[in-house]
């Protein structure tokens, strides 16, 4: 496994992380229904998850410097655990994904498909260049005869048959000879 396989991985498990710090920054928030605090700090989540670890690495910390521990540290803790754990996660996972070099191949595979996707808007601009689309569209008809006035209707007689125009039609419509 090369190291930015492993960077790859490692940031994927940094957003797995900070997905589910997320979620459990949202048992708190329930819990204290509406504090008026948008995020729950890393350090809190921290000290209510695991107290005496918290406690241990503060100790740890400040036995190398203390200057370390109280400005950077507490200044990184109070930001949220999705954005510590996410920000880096997502960076890696983005930065180390594999193939993001792509291979002629598969470029000129995309180059082909590519083109076939603009195919017709190349034909279609060809045939509106040709002169093909200036009539109507024979796929729908057309009802611009029975559009306008009231008169293109046929009236109904009394038997609530339509009345034709012609001399015959009456004939028909009231079944006399």
């Amino acid at each position: 496994m090369t190291p930015m396989q492993i960077l790859f991985y490692l940031g994927w498990v940094l957003l797995a992380l900070a997905f589910a710090a997320g979620a459990a920054e949202s048992v708190p928030r329930m819990l204290a229904q509406d504090d008026g605090r948008w995020f729950i700090s890393a350090y809190d989540l921290w000290y209510a998850a695991w107290p005496g670890k918290l406690v241990v690495t503060q100790i740890k910390v400040e036995r190398i410097s203390p200057a370390l521990w109280d400005p950077i540290l507490t200044g990184l803790l109070s930001l949220p655990a999705w954005l510590l754990l996410g920000l880096p996660g997502g960076a890696l996972a983005w930065l180390c994904r594999p193939h993001k070099d792509m291979p002629a191949e598969l470029a000129l595979d995309l180059k082909q498909q590519t083109e076939t996707f603009d195919l017709y808007d190349r034909l279609a601009q060809e045939a509106r260049d040709a002169g093909y689309d200036n009539g109507p569209d024979p796929q729908f008809p057309d009802f611009s005869e029975f559009a306008g006035s009231e008169d293109s209707i046929a009236p109904e007689n009394e038997n609530g048959l339509l009345e034709e125009e012609d001399e015959g039609s009456e004939e028909k419509n009231t079944g006399t000879p």
